[in-house]
């Protein structure tokens, strides 16, 4: 064979064997490992700055806040209340809550209380959701929920006979919230106060914190503020009833006062024992939405001569228990005012609270008033604040008022003028009286007013119905007059008066009564108004009109009213 042909030439001098292959290519993580190089000192720093950044803004992270559609639009949130629908906060974690303390970590404060970590509530939910409302729903009712909150057992105790008795009175959806630092169940509340569910049909709710025990006050504090957003989206309680600083944790009465204040909701610090406003029970949830806002200012018309009876009738008054809601007082005084009455008022203290709120009116001009100015005077003395929620209280000098008898007044102001079943009759009511006097203010016949007519009233069942009367009389011994329809009194008398032919009014009532009675009477059966006046026997007397000092009204004279009156009629009026 000849050499040309040969495919490989052998000879050791050729070199390697495998210098005619294609070497291999590097790997690719060879090539990774070449081109990586260690970052720089600053981005570590921006890296490790960033995740402690994290680190803070998880651990702080707000849990009371409201969802974030109503944070940025605050018409959403009134809207959303004032149609009854209710956001769905996150459900409770399923987690079983530790017994034992939790772990003290190096920025705890010392003491026994230190824990102030995350805030979790494990049993609220679970009652809560039952009473959930769908977001998406139009034309909800009107919440009748009344919820009674407290974070001590002492306050629980005390709380417990009034919120049996209102859900036993079936107005009311009526709940009972835990919020307080005890480790003892429902069921042994229960136990030690000696109620059953069928004694006492209310719901119950925990909302203590986890870890309550151990939990810092301001911790607790804001634990009372989360839980109550809670039980504000589920339940849209119309109010909140809780006691006072004498028998309440600070912690929670600071955290639910705010809270309350911030979603709108009417909070009711009792201001006495419970036992002693049983009769709150029969107030339904609109009107205890009242309770904080209703106004009512006293005004007196201080006699000419002797003051004794002006000087018992105050001391009465500061006598009186005002439900931690003083009245302002207003003094209207004669031109010539009795030494006596000066130097008396000089000392005189009225209720802390509103020692501010005591104002004094002297006539200027001299000589004797006639009926229409002396009407107009009274008609002037007072002009509500808000029509709707200030009213005005009409005293008598020759009164005496029961030390309760503010009691009875808001319970009736409440029942009657701001219940959900109370439109029609608020509308036909001008007042409500104190007194309920023998005879009528005329020179004959008997006062004998009209027992309450449910037909009158559609609104009012028969749960309603307590033993009061409606009469188309005035009264100005001791009778509350609605501010907004006071304000139509003073139209309808200037109107009355605008016109020097308009002739007077024909003389009914009897002269030892003011002037301003007479107009009142003519107003009343022109609108077809009513005021209410309690039944004889039902109540103790809630106010007594004393005769042994009577004064007759500056406008009439003494010549005049002892012609027009009965000596009978002056003792008739000592209740």
């Amino acid at each position: 064979m000849l050499t040309s042909k040969r495919l490989f030439l052998v000879d050791e001098e050729l070199g390697k064997k495998d210098d005619d292959h294609r070497p291999q290519e590097p790997s690719r993580f060879w090539r990774l490992s070449k081109r990586w190089k260690l970052p720089r000192l600053r981005r570590i720093i921006l890296g490790v700055a960033a995740l402690y950044m994290l680190y803070l803004f998880f651990r702080n992270m707000p849990t009371d806040l409201s969802p974030a559609p109503e944070r940025f639009d605050p018409g959403l949130a009134e809207t959303r209340q004032r149609t009854g629908m209710s956001w769905s906060p996150p459900a409770p974690s399923p987690v079983i809550p530790q017994r034992g303390p939790p772990p003290r970590d190096e920025f705890a404060p010392e003491g026994n209380l230190y824990y102030e970590g995350s805030i979790r509530f494990h049993s609220l939910g679970k009652t809560l959701f039952r009473f959930r409302r769908l977001p998406g729903a139009h034309g909800l009712p009107a919440s009748r929920a009344v919820a009674f909150a407290g974070a001590s057992l002492k306050s629980i105790s005390g709380l417990l006979p009034l919120a049996c008795k209102m859900a036993n009175q079936q107005a009311n959806e009526v709940h009972l919230v835990l919020m307080g630092r005890d480790d003892v169940s429902i069921e042994g509340i229960k136990h030690v106060n000696g109620i059953d569910d069928s004694d006492c049909p209310i719901y119950w709710h925990d909302g203590r914190v986890d870890y309550a025990q151990w939990s810092t006050d301001v911790h607790m504090e804001k634990a009372v503020a989360s839980g109550w957003v809670y039980v504000q989206a589920y339940l849209s309680p119309q109010a909140v009833i809780t006691q006072g600083e004498s028998s309440e944790e600070a912690f929670f009465l600071q955290g639910i006062k705010k809270k309350a204040r911030d979603l709108g909701t009417t909070h009711i610090v009792l201001p006495t024992a419970s036992r002693d406003i049983m009769w709150m029970s029969s107030l339904d949830s609109h009107s205890l939405q009242a309770w904080n806002d209703v106004r009512v200012e006293i005004l007196i018309q201080a006699p000419a001569e002797s003051s004794g009876s002006f000087i018992r009738l105050i001391r009465s008054l500061k006598d009186a228990d005002y439900l931690g809601s003083v009245p302002g007082l207003t003094i209207e005084l004669p031109h010539d005012v009795d030494p006596q009455l000066l130097q008396f008022l000089k000392t005189m203290e009225w209720a802390p609270p509103a020692s501010n709120k005591v104002t004094l009116r002297r006539r200027v001009r001299p000589g004797v008033l006639g009926a229409a100015e002396a009407s107009l005077r009274t008609a002037e003395a007072f002009y509500p604040q808000d029509p709707n929620m200030t009213h005005v209280l009409m005293l008598s000098p020759q009164t005496e008022l029961s030390a309760y008898f503010y009691h009875y007044l808001k319970q009736a102001m409440l029942k009657y003028k701001y219940s959900a079943n109370a439109e029609q009759t608020a509308s036909d009511l001008l007042g409500i009286s104190l007194e309920l006097p023998s005879s009528l203010p005329t020179n004959d016949g008997s006062f004998d007013p009209p027992t309450l007519d449910v037909r009158r009233s559609p609104s009012l069942g028969k749960r309603d119905m307590v033993p009061v009367s409606l009469g188309q009389v005035p009264n100005s011994n001791a009778a509350l007059y609605f501010g907004d329809k006071w304000i139509e009194f003073q139209d309808f008398l200037s109107g009355r008066l605008a016109k020097e032919e308009t002739p007077p009014p024909a003389k009914v009532i009897s002269e030892r009564y003011p002037a301003v009675m007479e107009y009142l009477l003519e107003f009343m059966r022109e609108k077809d108004y009513y005021l209410l006046y309690p039944t004889a026997g039902d109540i103790e007397a809630l106010a007594t009109v004393h005769s042994d000092l009577f004064q007759f009204p500056e406008e009439y004279s003494e010549e005049s009213w002892v012609k027009s009156t009965k000596p009978d009629n002056i003792d008739g009026q000592s209740n």
